[in-house]
């Protein structure tokens, strides 16, 4: 007997010895298994005194699909009082498919068993008919189409038309016919039913029928008839949906658009979809408009677009709906044509539009790569804008437009490279236009590690706040004519040393921890008063104080910041992933500034360069920022230094970041924990790569490291240990500390309530099924409540359960 049969065999025994709570959870993991040994056990359970555990065998009988359950099944379902049950009971039997169960199936789904619990106002008989519909549905039963018709006529009935329809595409011969005589003769809503039945069906006989219902009186069948010809994928039908682009129903001419789109897709060529819905660009619904602009933007070749469509695009730029506008912004930056620039960048400096659809006019500017003044000029002005949006989307194109090689009239130019002005931008050294004044704005843009050149189209629905100029503490209060009188005896001038020289911010940090290691300025002390606090309120203190904490985190990012400030936050942005030493510089100076959220901006755009590029030489000079600034940061830019730290694969990193695994900082333990797994599995040699290291650090102290994090007190940290132990374990020289690592991790998951349980069983899976799982079944026997057998039995699934098993326990 192998290690799996013996877990079902232990289960089994479980369902007669355990509690409800026991028998619950053996009888899913039972199920989820597919133990067919235990299919006995499960049947007896259908009978169990609590009905959850007679659900639970039920259910687990459906996934197992022996079909020696059925006549216990179907005396169940003939039987039981309990809706609940023989709603669990219902669904295994159209799980298991048998013949057998199409009879009681056909009869429970039409007529009300007088035994069934009603529970408060809800008739139960209503789930049990539903789970029968969708059984016979699966079974593929021919003669229960009438029966499914009938119940659709029932005007009493509930209304299942929609899961019935579905059953009936399922029924090939009976079934389908039923559905093309109701796309025939059927009311407006039972012929959409049937046309979108149909072609969920994937029965490429019915393709006729539903050439025929393009024509139907009903704007809402032709819809859903289009996008049923586009499920089946009828290519053949492409022409008859090309002419129901001219439909006059708004509805059917964009069904119509999306239903060439997908075929056009999964054919080859464009079947002259391009041709025919090109007119449509100057379509009276807006809808329409926005769908074939977006249709285009995925077909048409570069500078396809003549003059007549172009000026259609460019009439929609001012649609009302943004949709439109944005699509048609889009189409343009996709066409590249030179000729669409002026248009774009008028729609730029309308600022009577929606700013989201002048970001995407100046990303498209930057998509059509032509580097002139006019653009280098649009573009800067657009870097102060008052919107965010429009100011991030200028900083993007520039970083397009300085990765597109420049033609010799454009070098001739002598215009400014369109880098130099993002890092002009993150110095603080861009002067902004003098029609923009600096400006308080919302920084609500949250960091998102994708690129933003890999963007399209990304909502950054961001609120830009602008007071008055003259707000609250700063608007005189004066009368029309009235003097403003000073004051008799003038202010104390301030005397020679009484103002600190400006330093940074990171000397100004350093210059504190000074002052209080030398006791300058120190007060005297304070008479010590002993005072005893219970510990329950010291508790709640703690609480008081982390939740504070955690607030002015979270509120951080959203403070009222200037136009300026925002513009080296949003830049240091864009040059993720670049690799010029221009715009490796640029983040490095960037990290050293006093803005704390540019810092942190800087370190996480360093952390995802280096991800995005291992090896990239420049990025090293970064390492000694970032190592001061992981002892002297704030709570966010420790952990962004840490992550870092970790992919720039340099070892000198180790020391730094073991000192920060005892930190009380939940968070940045879990980072420092990643990134010397990290630095362990793929840190470059220092004797190749030149890294001073000098204490190494061998994996088998991070291992060590990492065994004692699991006992540490946040669940984010342990899993985090927990992960990188099974990684580091695959390196050469640790495999001998398996089993002691096995006990620790099955430790592990039962700490936390066992919230983790799950995820450790999985990462037991990767390291030694055998010796984890005797472990377990150890454990089983000896524990002392139900909840903590629960997680060994959910640890114990995780070690078994196949790929398959998984995706039908998650559907």
């Amino acid at each position: 007997m192998n290690m799996k049969e013996k877990t079902e065999q232990s289960l089994t025994d479980l369902l007669k010895t355990g509690d409800e709570a026991d028998r619950c959870y053996a009888a899913r993991t039972l199920g989820t298994l597919g133990s067919r040994s235990a299919v006995e056990a499960l049947i007896k359970q259908l009978t169990d005194e609590d009905i959850d555990v007679c659900v639970d065998a039920a259910e687990a009988l459906g996934r197992i699909g022996d079909q020696q359950a059925v006549p216990a099944l179907i005396k169940s379902l003939e039987n039981e009082e309990s809706g609940e049950v023989c709603t669990a009971v219902t669904t295994a039997l159209g799980q298991l498919g048998s013949e057998d169960a199409i009879t009681i199936l056909k009869k429970i789904a039409v007529d009300r068993p007088d035994r069934i619990e009603w529970e408060d106002d809800w008739d139960r008989w209503w789930d049990i008919q539903l789970a029968a519909v969708e059984a016979l549905g699966n079974f593929g039963a021919e003669d229960a189409t009438g029966t499914l018709l009938q119940i659709m006529e029932d005007e009493t009935s509930q209304d299942i038309d929609p899961e019935i329809f579905a059953a009936l595409a399922n029924i090939k011969e009976s079934g389908i016919a039923a559905l093309l005589e109701l796309l025939a003769n059927g009311s407006i809503m039972q012929r959409r039913r049937a046309a979108r039945a149909l072609g969920h069906s994937g029965n490429p006989e019915v393709t006729k029928a539903l050439g025929q219902a393009l024509r139907d009186e009903s704007p809402e069948v032709r819809a859903a008839t289009a996008t049923a010809l586009a499920d089946i994928d009828a290519h053949r039908y492409l022409p008859a949906l090309l002419l129901l682009l001219r439909d006059p129903e708004d509805d059917v001419r964009s069904a119509a658009i999306e239903a060439c789109n997908r075929l056009t897709k999964s054919s080859t060529g464009d079947s002259g979809i391009i041709s025919e819905i090109t007119p449509l660009l100057s379509d009276p619904s807006s809808l329409v408009r926005a769908i074939v602009a977006t249709t285009l933007g995925s077909l048409i070749p570069p500078r396809s677009l003549d003059e007549e469509s172009l000026a259609a695009v460019a009439d929609s730029l001012t649609d009302k709906i943004y949709d439109t506008a944005a699509s048609a912004c889009d189409l343009l930056g996709v066409n590249g044509d030179p000729a669409s620039l002026d248009t774009l960048i008028a729609t730029v400096r309308n600022k009577n539009i929606y700013s989201m659809v002048r970001r995407q006019a100046t990303l498209a500017i930057g998509r059509i790569g032509i580097l002139n003044a006019d653009t280098i000029d649009l573009l800067k002005e657009a870097i102060a804008d008052k919107e965010q949006p429009v100011r991030l989307a200028a900083l993007d194109a520039l970083t397009a437009l300085d990765a597109i090689p420049t033609t010799e009239e454009e070098t001739t130019e002598a215009l400014q490279r369109p880098l130099d002005i993002v890092l002009a931008a993150i110095a603080g050294e861009l002067e902004l236009s003098p029609q923009e004044t600096p400006q308080k704005v919302s920084q609500a843009v949250e960091f998102d590690p994708t690129p933003i050149k890999e963007q399209d189209r990304k909502a950054e629905d961001t609120a830009t706040e602008t007071p008055d100029v003259l707000n609250a503490e700063t608007r005189s209060e004066l009368a029309e004519g009235e003097s403003l009188e000073l004051p008799e005896i003038p202010g104390r001038s301030v005397e020679p040393g009484e103002v600190n020289t400006a330093v940074s911010t990171l000397d100004a940090i350093a210059l504190d921890n000074a002052e209080v290691a030398f006791g300058v300025h120190e007060a005297l002390p304070e008479p010590e008063v002993e005072v005893e606090v219970e510990q329950e309120i010291e508790d709640f203190l703690e609480v008081v104080e982390e939740n504070k904490r955690i607030g002015e985190r979270m509120t951080r990012g959203r403070r009222k910041i200037s136009i300026e400030d925002d513009v080296r936050r949003l830049g240091v942005r864009v040059l993720i992933g670049n690799t010029d030493d221009a715009s490796v510089a640029g983040l490095i100076q960037a990290l050293n500034a006093d803005d704390g959220v540019l810092r942190y901006e800087a370190a996480l755009a360093i952390a995802e360069t280096a991800r995005l590029h291992p090896g990239l030489g420049s990025l090293m000079n970064a390492f000694g920022s970032l190592t001061t600034q992981l002892g002297l940061g704030d709570e966010d830019q420790r952990v962004a230094c840490a992550r870092a730290m970790g992919l720039l694969h340099n070892k000198a990193a180790m020391l730094p970041l073991l000192d920060v695994l005892n930190d009380p900082q939940t968070t940045l333990r879990a980072e420092a924990i990643s990134a010397l797994v990290e630095l362990s599995i793929n840190g470059d040699d220092p004797d190749k790569a030149g890294h001073m290291v000098i204490k190494p650090v061998s994996p088998k102290t991070i291992l060590r490291k990492l065994s004692s994090a699991l006992e540490d007190s946040e669940f984010n940290v342990r899993m985090a240990a927990a992960k990188g132990i099974v990684q580091l374990l695959n390196l050469e020289g640790l495999s001998e500390s398996k089993t002691e690592i096995v006990e620790q991790l099955i430790d592990t998951g039962f700490l936390g309530a066992g919230a983790q349980a799950r995820n450790i069983g999985k990462l037991l899976r990767s390291i030694d099924i055998q010796g984890s799982a005797e472990r377990l079944l150890s454990q089983l026997e000896t524990v002392d409540s139900s909840a903590e057998r629960r997680f060994v039995i959910e640890m114990l699934e995780e070690l078994f359960i196949s790929s398959t098993d998984r995706s039908q326990q998650a559907a």
